[in-house]
């Protein structure tokens, strides 16, 4: 007596052709509102082409075996190599055009020798195993730690496909002691069509959400970036500090601040006009992130004004490195050589714990600072410590 089948397979295939379908028109309408993902349009091509594959593979007893082996399958290949081309897109590296043609490539030549070409196990061996190869490109390609969540679970829904993709070929061989020819009546065809349905529609929802998340990314870092410079701005100054606040405590170590203010700055945009401010400012802005550390912070708070956050070091250790920033910074604009501009910058600095215990009161403490440096003319740098100890000095 015949086993009784779970999955009906022509329903399951039906299904696998029309969730293709869907997830071409849902990527190419989420492409055309959003023409700049590439990535949307090579998956789209990629799951178009699976379609037809299928389609070929509903027919194939109606149509001559070269063409199911020569354009079916060959569709099937190329189809799965976009998926590496939709991964080469959405990470902004170019797609070397001869890559996507290696997977039909090693299919059709294959297909050359007649030992393989009349092998029809084998063929199915070799297709899943270039199958799968493709869709661990692709998972492979997506693979990057640049804080997106989407592209790990993406990756990994890639991955776990090719593996099940592999995970058919003893099925094939092997169901019943039917071979190949019976293996899509079976109900183990049936389920791994589901698999695949459902693959297309997660892969699907998962390249959408990862655009999605990725807008949302620049989104934020264009809300806390400083248009002119690149540099941070006020508010992501003010949430990198606390963060770096939050670990001293822990820690127990030191993080100092300074505030920069560039030394007559409305001058230089009377005299020289706002595209020479503007590229004096640019000039500070280099000079401060050439001589900082990679852990150290620095942002425009607002017009001249910068500050920079310096972990593990002492209120006395960024004095030092204020006065190397400025040193570098009159340097910088003297080689700009326009007669009578000189760039020089005063600086506050302060030291946490010892005189603050938030954001605000650190830049509190820099601010005056700043005020005192200021008073004493161009180029001046002043601690926190200094000015308290110089208003103990005045009360006393």
């Amino acid at each position: 007596m015949p086993a009784t089948l779970i999955l009906d397979p022509r329903t399951m295939f039906i299904a696998l052709v029309v969730s293709a379908a869907a997830a071409v028109l849902l990527l190419l309408w989420c492409y055309v509102v959003n023409p700049r993902q590439s990535s949307l349009l090579w998956l789209s091509g990629g799951f178009l082409l699976a379609s037809v594959s299928s389609i070929f593979l509903a027919i194939r007893g109606a149509i001559p075996d070269w063409v199911l082996v020569g354009v079916g399958v060959t569709a099937l290949l190329l189809g799965t190599s976009l998926f590496w081309c939709a991964a080469r897109a959405f990470n902004g590296r170019r797609i070397i055009p001869w890559v996507p043609l290696v997977l039909p490539g090693i299919w059709l030549a294959a297909m050359a020798f007649p030992a393989v070409n009349s092998n029809i196990d084998g063929r199915v061996v070799l297709l899943t195993v270039l199958s799968a190869a493709g869709y661990l490109l692709a998972a492979y390609e997506f693979y990057q730690r640049d804080g997106l969540f989407n592209r790990i679970a993406l990756s990994a829904v890639l991955a776990v496909h090719a593996l099940l993709v592999l995970a058919r070929i003893p099925f094939m061989l092997l169901d019943d002691g039917q071979g190949l020819v019976a293996f899509t009546t079976t109900e183990w065809f049936g389920i791994a069509t589901l698999e695949a349905t459902m693959a297309i529609q997660v892969i699907t929802f998962l390249m959408v959400s990862l655009i999605k998340e990725r807008v949302e990314q620049q989104l934020r870092t264009v809300a806390l970036t400083d248009s002119l410079t690149g540099l941070g701005n006020r508010r992501a100054f003010f949430d990198w500090s606390e963060a770096a606040i939050a670990r001293s405590e822990r820690t127990g170590s030191p993080l100092s601040v300074i505030l920069f203010d560039l030394d007559r700055f409305k001058e230089i945009n009377d005299r020289f006009g706002h595209p020479v401010g503007d590229t004096v400012i640019r000039a500070f802005a280099e000079t401060a992130r050439a001589r900082l550390r990679a852990g150290d912070f620095v942002a425009r708070l607002g017009g001249e004004e910068f500050g920079i956050a310096l972990p593990d070091s002492s209120g006395p250790e960024a004095s030092l490195i204020a006065v190397q920033i400025n040193q570098a910074f009159e340097q910088r604009v003297a080689a700009m050589n326009l007669d009578g501009l000189i760039g020089s910058a005063c600086a506050g600095v302060a030291e946490y714990p010892a005189r603050a215990c938030t954001v605000q009161d650190l830049l509190t403490g820099a601010d005056r600072s700043l005020y005192a440096a200021k008073a004493l003319g161009r180029g001046q740098v002043r601690l926190a410590d200094e000015v308290a100890r110089s208003y103990s000095d005045r009360a006393a």
